[in-house]
């Protein structure tokens, strides 16, 4: 998760990272889970990543959101402590 603010750069470093071959994007950029729909529950956070059957078969490493909105919200950092443990 790349935490970012607002025209800091936070879609450029997104970029640049999912253009690597062993990395895979989300099936979008800015998810906002962590700010926006905590409601959701964590099954619906992660079923916008791809599946571990499409890591395999693309001989992936890693995967990944950018959220550029989060830095500006300390509840966003706790939020993630607790749901990504």
């Amino acid at each position: 998760i790349i935490i970012g603010q607002g025209k800091c750069g936070t879609s450029s470093l997104y970029h640049y990272l999912v253009g690597h071959p062993r990395v895979l994007s989300a099936s979008k950029k800015q998810i906002h889970y962590f700010k926006y729909h905590t409601d959701e529950s964590m099954k619906w956070y992660l079923s916008h990543f791809p599946s571990a059957e499409t890591f395999l078969s693309r001989g992936a490493l890693i995967t990944g959101e950018a959220s550029p909105g989060y830095l500006p919200y300390p509840d966003v950092a706790r939020r993630m402590s607790h749901g990504l443990e």
